[in-house]
């Protein structure tokens, strides 16, 4: 329309210079005006326009200069008229403004919110209309609608002219439904299922596990990303050759669902039959050797060449050597489908670290991050040391993500590492309902800072109350109390339980704690701290076993607590490889009335069978004995049973039981051990739920009052079953469902046990 209207000024302007024969001739431009604005001043306009007075006339650039005014959107018509005059000719631009915007209003958004739409919409109040403006933000409506999968989107400007000659914008938004994944199909797949293939995506087709997660949602970007993971499985199983040939999506009319396709090029498995190292073998050769994950013999996996990449980038940049290049090359024998892997080793030049410059640190305090760094200024570069340093960084719960770049410095064998860290909420307030079957239903609610005044500051407090207990604490801890690691915490605390559907009896304790944690070396720490704590055990029968009575009544208990761990596991939230080991020894007999020592030993290890399975093993050791003819303390002994224990009991459920009064008594001594095999739930992986098969064993003796049980294999306790974690968004929840073996006498069992909240 617009060009129209431009070829229609411009033939009118040249039907008045050739229609008059003094202006056919060459004529100079004497005057230049502009006629019909009201909102754009003149000045702006003519610095649009790049005819000059004194120009020559010319048809080209006339023509030139009205485009360039419709470019701007500032006019709806455009033309130019020329006037005759004794010094030459007049040039006349003639404008229709495109009115300006009184208001904007947008109607129909609900599946996304009018923070995300408004800011990005370039029809504002005080702007001039036009319809460009209204083409870009439909487009960019659509847009945003498309990211969510909302294919079925429509958008329409409507204007309505107001008195004074302005508009007012209503933008219309049909949002339509979401166009999901109906279904996903793979071509040329001769060696692995449809089924196998789907589980490597991240787009899925709907069933009952997109209701959780929106994984149907199409996303054609996602989509994409999902060939590499296709290809990533297949290298990971030895097919060197493999491509993915095209990627095919179809909608359906009514924009409702799509149908994927994938064509892939499978081509054959590769075995192994040689690595080869060449280039720079620093520090050696043998100790380079040592560091090559890939096995000879065995099907070419991706992930062994990366980690085999990254230990040897990681072993010669330990010697100085910060841009390290590591570049594999694939020899392969058709014939046969073997390959000889030669990795190339170049391994740049030795720099020494100059300046760590910490970027994004809005909060945190620069020396909270320096003191987690293992590399320092001035030292010669070691990548162990910078890789170790964004781990710990990385743990600090405040921190979101961190990332270390190299950048280079004026010398030629100095760098600077550069950290960028992005830093997460440190403060969290929570509140909602716990549940379980041991302590019914309560309340809880927490308040806590892990990053008070910037300075790394750990800071709870917390509270359950309802149900059959009532709990209440408040915790402080400095990680860096003293130089070198060594923290500090402080705690005060009240617990009122009443589980008389179990024991005979309620207690309450209160009291608080202090103590120090020493960091030995990067994995192992060593903790001391004191307890005081009040206890009153009330409301025994009178028909309750002598044992549990002469235990009634109010005690102060001094225990002083050591304890040794060793954590090598790769993430503190769900692990995959390592463990932790802890052992700790608690003496009470200093000051109080009560006199014990308890030694326990915990130890769980994770083992990373496949990409699917996690193989977690578990083994708990316990040990409680009084002293100076005093016993240990009731509440202080060992039951088993539930999840944390063994599984398929009831709490309480194994322990050592008066035969007469039938009261649990408690062991003094315990044994726990579980093998769990952990797998995310089949499309429900994105959304926190995971899956596990376990087996439990484990037995509770010693002496209590008249009842004395030693260990013996006949006494042991087992379970196995099925297990459903839940990191929910009013907490984690748990099912189990489990089969008791190995029955006692007195056991009490429980084969389906359910928990929500932060008291389960």
């Amino acid at each position: 329309m617009n060009d129209l209207r431009i070829k229609i000024a411009l033939v009118s302007l040249l039907i008045f210079v050739f229609a008059t024969p003094s202006l056919a001739a060459t004529e100079v431009i004497s005057a230049i005006s502009i006629e019909g604005n009201r909102y754009i001043e003149t000045a702006a306009i003519l610095n649009k326009i790049k005819v000059k007075v004194g120009d020559t006339l010319s048809r080209r650039q006339i023509s030139r200069d009205v485009r360039r005014l419709f470019a701007t959107g500032f006019f709806s018509d455009i033309h130019a008229e020329g006037e005759h005059t004794q010094d030459g000719i007049k040039l006349i631009y003639v404008v229709v403004e495109n009115p300006v915007i009184a208001s904007v209003k947008v109607e129909g958004y609900d599946k996304v919110s009018k923070k995300k739409i408004l800011p990005l919409l370039k029809l504002k109040a005080g702007k001039v209309l036009s319809p460009r403006l209204e083409r870009e933000d439909i487009n960019t409506i659509r847009r945003i609608y498309l990211k969510k999968g909302f294919y079925q989107v429509q958008a329409e400007v409507k204007t309505s002219m107001l008195d004074d000659g302005r508009v007012a914008v209503q933008v219309l938004i049909t949002e339509g439904d979401v166009t999901r994944v109906k279904e996903i199909q793979f071509i040329g797949n001769d060696h692995f299922s449809a089924e196998a293939l789907i589980d490597k995506l991240a787009t899925r087709a709907s069933g009952l596990g997109s209701w959780f997660t929106d994984s149907d949602v199409f996303n054609q970007n996602k989509f994409k990303a999902d060939g590499q993971l296709i290809i990533q499985h297949y290298l990971e199983h030895g097919y060197l050759d493999v491509s993915i040939d095209s990627l095919h999506l179809m909608l359906t009319p009514n924009m409702d669902d799509f149908y994927l396709s994938m064509s892939i090029h499978e081509g054959e498995a590769y075995t192994v039959t040689g690595v080869e190292l060449q280039g720079d073998l620093i520090p050696s050769k043998q100790a380079l050797t040592e560091e090559i994950k890939l096995e000879v013999g065995k099907v070419y996996a991706l992930s062994k060449m990366q980690k085999t990449l990254q230990a040897i980038s990681e072993k010669v940049g330990d010697e100085g050597y910060a841009f390290v290049n590591v570049t594999p090359s694939f020899h392969r024998n058709i014939e046969d489908h073997t390959v000889v892997v030669v990795l190339d080793i170049e391994k740049g030049r030795e720099v020494y670290v100059d300046r760590i410059q910490i970027a994004g640190d809005d909060k945190t305090k620069d020396h909270v991050i320096r003191r987690e760094f293992r590399q320092h200024e001035g030292e010669r570069y070691k990548a162990s040391a910078v890789r170790r340093s964004q781990e710990r960084v990385q743990r600090l719960s405040f921190m979101k993500k961190v990332t270390i770049a190299k950048s280079s410095t004026d010398h030629p064998k100095k760098i600077n590492l550069d950290v960028d860290v992005e830093e997460g909420k440190s403060g969290k307030f929570s509140a909602g309902i716990s549940y379980s079957q041991t302590y019914g239903i309560g309340l809880t609610g927490s308040v806590s800072e892990q990053n008070l005044l910037g300075e790394g500051y750990q800071t709870s407090l917390s509270l359950d109350v309802g149900g059959a207990s009532n709990n209440y604490s408040l915790n402080v801890r400095d990680p860096y109390f003293f130089k070198d690691g060594v923290s500090g915490s402080l705690s005060v605390f009240r617990r009122e339980t009443n589980l008389q559907s179990f024991v005979s009896y309620k207690y309450l304790t209160q009291g608080g704690s202090m103590g120090l944690g020493f960091e030995l070396n990067e994995y192992v720490r060593y903790g001391a701290s004191y307890k005081i704590t009040n206890t009153t055990l009330s409301d025994v029968p009178a028909t309750s076993s002598l044992a549990l009575r002469s235990q009634e009544g109010r005690f102060t208990t001094g225990e002083l607590t050591q304890s040794l761990s060793y954590d090598t596991r790769n993430r503190t939230y769900h692990p995959s490889t390592g463990g932790i080991q802890s052992v700790s020894l608690g003496f009470a007999g200093l000051t109080g009335d009560r006199k014990f020592y308890e030694t326990t030993f915990n130890s769980k290890n994770y083992f990373e069978l496949t990409d699917f399975w996690t193989l977690r093993a578990s083994l708990q050791l316990g040990s409680i004995q009084g002293y100076s003819g005093l016993d240990a303390p009731i509440y202080r002994r060992y039951s088993l049973g539930g999840v944390g224990t063994i599984r398929g009991y009831d709490s309480f459920g194994i322990s050592l039981v008066d035969p007469a009064t039938l009261d649990i008594l408690g062991g003094q001594r315990k044994f726990i051990s579980s093998l769990d095999f952990i797998f995310p739930l089949p499309f429900m992986e994105t959304a926190g739920f995971r899956g596990t098969f376990f087996t439990d064993v484990g037995e509770v003796w010693g002496s209590s009052g008249p009842v004395t049980q030693q260990v013996s294999v006949a006494n042991l306790r087992g379970s196995y079953g099925f297990g459903i974690e839940w990191a929910s968004p009013v907490g984690p929840l748990t099912l189990t469902w489990a089969v008791p073996t190995h029955r006692q006498t007195y056991d009490k069992v429980r084969k389906f046990e359910l928990g929500l909240g932060q008291s389960f």
